[in-house]
């Protein structure tokens, strides 16, 4: 077997992981990490928000959306996306054991590697995304990399250039944003690697800057196709205003509007206290009120305000303090300060493996304390740390039995704390898809129907990865979401698949438009205030099922109020006689008696009844 290692390294290694992730995923429940990957899934696929398969994805290239939505639509029975996402992992799980076999072949090492499968990559595979999976992709690459450029001898060395490139660019393309990260994240190394060699070393940093340039070219490509629509080309203008993280995801201080500040803000942007409110529980029902021209002005009147010192005071306090770092974190830090015992290297190896150290907590304390720091960006470093560690824990030295033992030990005792961890969420996700499953199914969907509200809430449970989006739970099921899927041309494509351009002005409010949401939720009254606030629409809720298990109702919306009498002979004309009075139209911005707030701080409004 060793010989055949030896001889057969990258095969081995694939050997290996096929073998590891045929394992993990037969006996493990795995779900999708973000509602961003349902809602790529069901682009491709045709599926809930749209009728027939699309390659325009918000966040990944269409050069991959292009290939699977062909693939969703000459094999619909099976789940390409997850597929998809499961072959980033694989391929970058096994140039990370090939790495490890070329620098030194060992079993040990072997198993070193076996145990960080189980204390890192099991966590990542069991909630599987996109972000994810790019950067674990981005680690067999940048490793790849690494070993071509420490074996400048070896006859491979241009395959492993090659290669390394071309993976790259796939991570490049499955998420921009996880590539500038791993090329943050890869410097230490890359330039360790580069400067041990004692010739071409500036041939080397050309080859590395040039990789970054064709990733960008390739990602600009994106744009350049997909800007050709006009919609796009709109959507993608409104994508990078960063307002609305600033706002929803990063919680910035500038943004906190008060009654004191609220005037100035409310009156540029053309928002009204409530219609903040809604956006904070990410609303974007309509991109009139939400559009790229109010994101605009939202950057103008905030592009300027700098951070309070207090509140950085504050968020470094929760990061020392009171925020603790997650077990599955800390892992990778003592990890590779295990690394540090057990190596034997020159300065210049623990220079990098240390300067790798202080750029990931460096880069986690920046992240909590100035944007945001979600577990899909948290853990793939924690992993970059486990695999930095694997790579070099027998590093130039032959360890003594007693010490391989207890090293693997001293893992051992991190891998069933994970285990635990991951045991439990499968669990979760066993039941949580069940439940869901049984209300999504007992909805029995009909195709004239029309299900508006926070889809991404209930179909997070129900679409695993695995899954195959023809499945018949799925049948008839138009979904129209007014959360993170509305911000999309995705949502207006649904919307023309019911003959209409603007759901407030254009649809009948009948018995075939529901809203899907938490019961008794105070969404429905700010969604009710919102109606009527933009449109002179009342809108009344009859509650039609309720599942208790999962926390979600469905409602059927009734028309109360249209330009034309409705069925109860209620129509603006005679409203006042009803107690509904007209709001005043808001003043123009060059009104100087602008009046000064008096905005109420709270989430609920009081609703004519």
């Amino acid at each position: 077997m060793r010989q055949f290692i030896q001889n057969k390294p990258f095969l081995s290694s694939l050997l290996i992981n096929l073998v590891l992730f045929i394992a993990f995923l037969s006996i493990f429940y795995t779900r999708f990490g973000t509602t961003d990957d349902i809602e790529m899934q069901m682009v491709l696929a045709g599926t809930g928000i749209i009728q027939e398969a699309s390659a325009n994805l918000r966040w990944t290239h269409i050069f991959i959306g292009e290939i699977l939505s062909k693939l969703y639509t000459f094999f619909p029975s099976l789940p390409w996306y997850g597929l998809y996402l499961t072959f980033a992992h694989l391929l970058g799980m096994s140039a990370i054991l090939y790495s490890i076999l070329i620098l030194k072949s060992s079993l040990f090492r072997i198993a070193v590697f076996v145990a960080c499968f189980l204390l890192g990559e099991t966590a990542l595979l069991q909630e599987l995304q996109f972000t994810s999976s790019a950067l674990v992709l981005g680690i067999g690459a940048v490793f790849l990399l690494f070993t071509a450029i420490s074996n400048p001898e070896d006859k491979r060395q241009k395959y492993w250039f090659l290669f390394s490139f071309l993976m790259l660019v796939l991570v490049e393309m499955i998420r921009w944003n996880s590539f500038q990260l791993m090329v943050i994240l890869a410097l230490p190394l890359l330039l360790y690697a580069i400067f041990q060699q004692k010739e071409k070393r500036m041939a080397n940093l050309l080859i590395c800057t040039a990789m970054i340039a064709g990733a960008w070219v390739v990602e600009q490509s994106h744009y350049f196709i997909q800007n050709q629509d006009p919609v796009w080309e709109a959507y993608n203008e409104y994508k990078h205003s960063l307002s609305a993280h600033d706002i929803l995801d990063y919680h910035k201080p500038q943004y906190e509007w008060t009654p004191s500040t609220a005037d100035d803000y409310f009156y540029k942007v053309g928002w009204e206290y409530e219609d903040l409110m809604l956006f904070k529980h990410w609303f974007f029902a309509d991109s009139t009120v939400y559009g790229v021209q109010q994101f605009k002005a939202l950057q103008e009147t905030f592009q300027n305000c700098p951070y309070p010192e207090e509140h950085i005071e504050q968020r470094l306090w929760q990061f020392w303090i009171e925020f603790p770092i997650q077990d599955y974190v800390f892992y990778g830090f003592l990890l590779v300060g295990l690394s540090f015992i057990l190596i034997k290297g020159n300065r210049w190896l623990y220079l990098s493996l240390g300067s790798s150290i202080l750029l990931i907590f460096s880069l986690l304390c920046a992240l909590f304390v100035y944007k945001h720091l979600p577990a899909r960006v948290s853990y793939p470093m924690a992993f970059y740390l486990m695999a930095l560690a694997t790579l070099f824990i027998t590093y130039d030295r032959e360890l003594q039995r007693k010490t391989k033992v207890f090293s693997l030990m001293f893992i051992g005792l991190m891998i069933l704390s994970n285990l635990k961890m991951v045991t439990l969420e499968s669990s979760k996700t066993a039941f949580s898809k069940m439940h869901w499953s049984a209300a999504l199914d007992s909805l029995n969907p009909q195709p004239e129907h029309l299900y508006i509200g926070g889809g991404d809430f209930y179909m997070q449970a129900t679409m695993t990865p695995y899954q195959a989006c023809n499945d018949s739970m799925f049948l008839n099921f138009n979904m129209l979401d007014l959360g993170h899927f509305a911000n999309s041309p995705n949502h207006y494509k649904q919307l023309e698949n019911f003959g209409i351009q603007n759901l407030h002005t254009e649809v009948h409010l009948d018995t075939n438009i529901y809203i899907i949401h938490r019961y008794n939720a105070s969404f429905l009254n700010w969604y009710a205030n919102f109606i009527m606030r933009h449109y002179d629409l009342h809108v009344q809720y009859e509650l039609v099922r309720k599942e208790k298990e999962v926390n979600i109702a469905v409602y059927r919306i009734k028309e109360q109020i249209r330009d034309e009498p409705n069925s109860q002979g209620i129509s603006l004309s005679n409203r006042d006689q009803l107690g509904f009075k007209k709001k005043k139209p808001p003043l123009s911005p060059e009104d100087a008696k602008k009046p000064s707030s008096n905005y109420v701080e709270q989430d609920n409004f009081n609703l004519p009844k």
